[in-house]
């Protein structure tokens, strides 16, 4: 009768322990099964392109033939016209080494050749600076979903081809994080004087396309 109860214990603890093993990989499962729950309902990326614009005979470069000597802060704009390029001067030593675009400009003849003059007195001379003029895509982003937009893992394309990053804007390489709720405008140089027809942006597997005016 001993031996009877003894063998009974033995199986009724093998029992708990199956029982026991049959648990925790139960819970594992279930946990596994509500992480892959809870990644997929993570929510996808929601942007509109509320607008995009072709601005043609904008100033897309320059090249400074002389920096001059003796300058100070100030600014300069298209020689002889009413358009609206502004850049404020870099100078270093009294050279000017660069520029600070504040205004592209728009409207400028493809026909002329446009050279940059101070807007005002400044003590410097020989300054030479020309223009080079192009067309550029001014775009508008805005964030409607509820996740942030990182720039680095977006698409932009024009006229279905020549994707590049979000980040790389014309004006230089700016990764940027647009909020929920945020207008983020890019600028896009397409290389040449001639316009573009759409413009494309992809984030994640969200693409959105609108026709460029």
């Amino acid at each position: 009768m001993g031996s009877v109860a003894v063998g009974a214990m033995v199986v009724g603890t093998s029992m708990l322990v199956v029982f026991a093993l049959a648990m925790a990989t139960l819970e594992q499962q279930v946990d596994n099964s509500l992480a892959e729950l809870e990644n997929a309902a993570e929510p996808i990326p929601g942007f509109t392109i509320e607008d995009a614009t072709n601005v043609e005979g904008a100033v897309v470069s320059f090249t400074i033939n002389n920096g001059g000597t003796g300058y100070g802060a100030g600014q300069v704009e298209v020689n002889g016209s009413a358009g609206s390029f502004l850049a404020d001067l870099v100078v270093t030593l009294g050279v000017v080494t660069g520029l600070d675009i504040i205004d592209h400009g728009s409207s400028y003849l493809y026909t002329s050749t446009y050279y940059l003059e101070l807007t005002g007195p400044n003590i410097g001379s020989s300054l030479n600076i020309t223009a080079t003029l192009g067309n550029i895509v001014y775009t508008n982003i805005t964030n409607t979903g509820s996740v942030d937009l990182n720039t680095e893992h977006s698409w932009v394309f024009s006229d279905g081809s020549n994707p590049h990053n979000l980040s790389d804007d014309f004006q230089g390489y700016l990764p940027e994080t647009i909020f929920p709720g945020e207008t983020y405008t890019h600028h896009y140089y397409s290389d040449s004087q001639s316009t573009v027809t759409r413009i494309a942006v992809s984030n994640d597997g969200v693409t959105k396309v609108a026709r460029v005016v």
